[in-house]
Formats: structure tokens, C-alpha cells, sequence
């Protein structure tokens, strides 16, 4: 490596120490973020758990319903991700119903139920319970897998970007 300009070399690793390493580990923890999201949605896709957008834009970044928190304390900066609404917990974990209760909505020609609070249709929905299907937990697993060569690849990302 053939290193002309030291001047501007060392510039560049005040600027690195001043700010750029707060920024970089910012930038990774959001990178980190972003495709733990992509991961649930992609979960939710193959397991064909939902029909219309809600819940899959919950887990989208900026969109309602989505949690994107940051903590950033002790010398350590965290994200939490996720989704609000109470039914993407229900669908992950499992859930029961213990008392019969109407559920307003229409069918549709192909079978498929169509939720609708103003509906005067709907179903009675029986007792029963529904095992969870686990979609965060096996995005969260699959991030995991990879994380350590998500965060080496980002890292060399934003160090190539701050001393270019």
C-alpha cells in the first residue's frame, strides 16, 4: 500500500475518531434492524399467514404499527424492532379463545374471510386454540446465523466509505 498524502490520512482518522465511529456503529445497528424486518416479512410470506397488508407493513419501517426504538446508553447503542399490533404476537406465539364470540365480516367466492366491523355478517367464533407459528422467532434465528458476517461486511462498508 503506497500511502501519499499522510495529511490527509490522519484528517481522515481524526474525523473517524471525532464522529464517524458513533455514526458507523449507528449505521450497523440499523442495517441490523432493517434486515431483521425483511426477514419477518420474508416469514410471513412463506408461510402465507396473512392476506392483506396490515400486519406485513407493521413490520416495515416508518409505517404504522411499526416499532423502531433506539437506545442509545452506557456505551452501548440497541434497536428494538417489531410490530404493535396485538394480533402479530397472537400469530407468532399462539393464542385461545376462551368464550364464543361474534366476528363480523363476508366470505368471499374463494372461502376466504373478509374481517369487517360494520359488517351485519360475520361467524361465531367456538372455543378453541391456535399454536403459534413462530415467523419472528425464525427470522430472528436466521439473523443470527449470519449476523457476525452482517456486521464484518457493514463494518468494512462504512470504514471503506469514511477513508476513501
Amino acid at each position: 500500500m503506497i500511502i501519499h498524502d499522510f495529511d490527509g490520512l490522519a484528517k481522515k482518522f481524526k474525523k473517524l475518531s471525532d464522529e464517524g465511529i458513533n455514526q458507523i456503529l449507528q449505521n450497523i445497528a440499523e442495517a441490523v434492524g432493517e434486515t431483521l424486518l425483511n426477514l419477518i416479512i420474508d416469514e410471513i410470506d412463506k408461510q402465507d399467514l396473512i392476506d392483506t397488508g396490515t400486519m406485513w407493513n407493521s413490520f416495515t419501517r416508518g409505517e404504522d404499527a411499526n416499532v423502531w426504538e433506539w437506545d442509545v446508553d452506557r456505551n452501548a447503542i440497541s434497536i428494538e424492532v417489531g410490530s404493535n399490533l396485538p394480533y402479530a404476537r397472537h400469530l407468532n406465539d399462539g393464542y385461545t379463545i376462551h368464550k364464543a364470540h361474534f366476528v363480523p365480516g363476508f366470505w368471499r367466492a374463494n372461502g376466504q374471510f373478509v374481517y369487517d366491523p360494520a359488517a351485519r355478517t360475520g361467524f361465531m367464533a367456538r372455543p378453541r386454540s391456535f399454536i403459534g407459528r413462530h415467523y419472528f422467532d425464525i427470522a430472528l434465528e436466521e439473523l443470527e446465523g449470519g449476523m457476525n458476517a452482517l456486521i464484518i461486511k457493514r463494518l468494512e462498508k462504512e470504514l471503506g466509505r469514511m477513508l476513501s
